[in-house]
C-alpha cells in the first residue's frame, strides 16, 4: 500500500476507535450520572432534614453583594467561591495544615469541617471525611468535567467549596475535597468563645 493510503487509513483505524472508545464510555457515563444524581440528591435530603431538626435557631443570613464580595475576598478566593473554579494542587493554605481546629467559610464563617476529620489524600488540597454537621453542607450535581461529579457548597450563602467523593477513608468512605480559598482556618487555641 502506497504511504499516502497508509496514513488515511491509520487516521480512519483512529477515528473508528475513537468512536468506539466515546460510544462505549458514553454508556458509562449515562450509569455514572444517574448514580452521581441520586448520590446528590440523598446527601441533600440528609442535608434538608438536619436543618429542619435545627430549627431557626440561627440568625438569618444576609448575603454580601458581588460588590461586597469583590471587596472582602481577594481574587482566587472569589473566583473559587463565586465561580466554581479550582485552586492549584498543592500550592494553597491548608492541603499540609497539621493544627488542630475548624474550617469555616470564607464568605459566613459558617464552621464547615473539623481537623480531626482532615485525612492525607495526597491530592493536594484539604480533604475530609465529613462534614462538622450535616446541614453545613450542600451538594449538588456538577457536569463540568466528562463525567458527572458532586459539587460541594456551603449550605448557608451557597460559596463552592469543593466536590466530594467516594474514596475516602472509614468511618464515612467519603474524601471533600475542598479548596483553601473558600475556608478560614481558626485554630483551636485561638478561637473566640461563643
Amino acid at each position: 500500500m502506497p504511504f499516502k493510503q497508509q496514513k488515511t487509513f491509520r487516521h480512519f483505524q483512529v477515528f473508528a476507535i475513537t468512536i468506539t472508545l466515546f460510544a462505549a464510555g458514553g454508556l458509562t457515563l449515562l450509569a455514572m450520572d444517574s448514580e452521581s444524581k441520586t448520590s446528590a440528591k440523598l446527601l441533600n435530603e440528609e442535608a434538608t432534614q438536619a436543618t429542619d431538626e435545627a430549627g431557626s435557631a440561627e440568625e438569618e443570613f444576609v448575603p454580601p453583594t458581588k460588590a461586597e464580595l469583590r471587596r472582602k475576598l481577594n481574587r482566587i478566593q472569589y473566583d473559587v467561591t463565586q465561580n466554581a473554579a479550582t485552586e492549584p494542587a498543592f500550592r494553597n493554605a491548608y492541603w499540609n495544615n497539621k493544627k488542630k481546629g475548624e474550617y469555616h467559610c470564607i464568605v459566613c464563617d459558617k464552621p464547615l469541617f473539623k481537623s480531626d476529620t482532615k485525612f492525607k489524600s495526597g491530592t493536594g488540597w484539604p480533604s475530609f471525611f465529613e462534614p462538622i454537621e450535616k446541614d453545613a453542607v450542600g451538594y449538588e450535581t456538577d457536569y463540568k468535567m466528562f463525567f458527572p461529579r458532586t459539587e460541594v457548597h456551603c449550605l448557608r450563602c451557597k460559596a463552592h467549596l469543593g466536590h466530594v467523593f467516594d474514596d475516602g477513608p472509614a468511618p464515612t468512605g467519603k474524601r471533600y475535597c475542598m479548596n483553601s480559598a473558600s475556608m478560614k482556618f481558626i485554630e483551636a487555641n485561638s478561637r473566640k468563645e461563643k
